[in-house]
């Protein structure tokens, strides 16, 4: 009797995928090129491209393929304005992060301050809306920490019950934990860590830090996805703190240091080798200059390195480094008078998070708001405001990469995640007025 059953249901499926089959020829596009396909389907909005994976096999199968997940991680990259948010939520048990989309069309033209003052508990309006992408995301628990975001996957960190690291893709609903480290119970674990991807090797790897207890020695831990381990890569600098900037530039990772040597500000990881290199700082830094620095951090703009720092607790200044480990190429690219905007200091754009591609640069201010300045215009905007409690932002691409090409295939878990409709956010009560100078 079930040998009966297994045969009916095994003619009916047979049926099914041979109708499936003609219909897909009867598509059109499907008697264009391949690789002309895949270039169309990867032009097109997030929600179409999911859209297509349901259409039929083909279609799946084309979205599955190498070629598009390369296409259509080059496409985001070069036009993406996107950034992974989460809000702390107290009486949340889960993480659950958004993706915030800052690409939409103004509905009204922004407003400009006639007095040309900024007040943090005076000034509100409504600025235009932006497209939230809900990720439901309920592998971790509500306590997790955004790391980076590196072509599309994520970096996630819990420190209890026991330090773990995840792996995850919000598009695809792919997540892998990693393996915990081993090590003496003389060190202990520094909140600082960084993921990032070798384009010779093609590898996917995490570095945390470790600092012995009795030594003050800090150590550098390295995994790479697709093992079983962790290994000591031997001594490390003494970073600041852990990444919150677009910090990651052609398969190297940036830090700021604690040392007290102008020339060892910032180091670099290179993901190939892995090894520390000191990166050359703008000649300008000498030490009376550099003592009047109060806060500085590295990120990428336009595919240069670059520093943010402010001096004097007056200006707001951003310099580049044109041609990578040339400290002659370190050029000017904007400043912000700070001292213009009335009531705001220093502190309140403490954490810059990415620049955008019509070159505004992206924080999240003190009191927990989402604000852009735009150099051309010397205009900050209002994107969003995050909420109570401390936010974390991080710069993030959508893609479909896949971790079964970096972990193993049983390490990996289809997360029970939603990828909503994007909705339009709107903000009603800002903290930033667009100014003109």
């Amino acid at each position: 009797m079930n040998h009966k059953l297994k045969t009916k249901k095994a003619r009916k499926i047979s049926e099914y995928e041979k109708g499936n089959l003609v219909n897909e020829h009867q598509f059109p596009i499907l008697e264009l090129p391949m690789f002309l396909i895949i270039v169309i389907i990867s032009k097109l909005p997030l929600e179409m491209i999911i859209s297509c994976r349901r259409v039929c096999r083909a279609f799946k199968k084309f979205i599955e393929d190498p070629y598009f997940v390369r296409t259509h991680l080059n496409e985001t990259l070069s036009a993406s304005n996107t950034i992974i948010v989460k809000e702390n939520h107290f009486l949340s048990p889960f993480f659950r992060p958004y993706i915030l989309d800052i690409d939409f069309t103004p509905k009204k033209s922004s407003r400009s301050s006639d007095h040309h003052c900024y007040n943090k508990h005076l000034i509100s309006r409504q600025s235009d809306g932006v497209a939230r992408r809900d990720v439901k995301c309920c592998f971790l628990e509500g306590n997790a920490a955004l790391i980076s975001s590196c072509n599309g996957l994520i970096c996630l960190y819990s420190h209890s019950p026991r330090p773990t690291y995840c792996i995850c893709n919000p598009i695809s609903g792919e997540c892998t934990a990693l393996p915990h480290p081993t090590f003496t119970s003389d060190y202990s674990y520094l909140d600082n860590s960084g993921f990032g991807f070798c384009p010779k090797t093609e590898q996917y790897k995490v570095i945390r830090f470790m600092i012995s207890e009795s030594t003050l020695r800090i150590v550098a831990l390295v995994h790479t996805l697709g093992t079983r381990s962790w290994r000591n890569i031997g001594q490390a600098p003494h970073f600041v703190s852990r990444l919150r900037f677009d910090s990651f530039l052609d398969g190297k990772l940036h830090w700021i240091t604690e040392s007290h040597e102008i020339s060892d500000t910032v180091y670099s990881f290179d993901l190939e080798t892995e090894k520390f290199k000191p990166v050359p700082v703008p000649a300008h830094f000498s030490p009376e200059y550099f003592s009047k620095v109060s806060w500085i951090s590295v990120g990428v703009i336009s595919g240069c390195l670059c520093l943010c720092y402010t001096s004097s607790d007056a200006y707001f200044e951003v310099y580049a480094m044109e041609e990578y480990g040339i400290r002659e190429s370190w050029i000017k690219k904007f400043a912000i008078n700070i001292k213009f905007y009335c009531g705001l200091q220093a502190v309140d754009l403490q954490r810059p998070i990415k620049f955008l591609n019509n070159g505004e640069l992206m924080f999240i201010t003190k009191f927990n708001y989402l604000v852009s300045y735009s150099p051309q215009k010397r205009t900050f905007r209002d994107i969003k405001s995050l909420g109570k409690g401390t936010a974390e932002a991080i710069a993030h691409v959508s893609s479909f990469v896949s971790l079964k090409n970096h972990v193993f295939q049983r390490a990996i878990k289809s997360v029970k995640i939603k990828l909503e409709r994007p909705t339009v956010v709107q903000n009603v009560s800002g903290i930033v007025d667009s100014v003109s100078i």
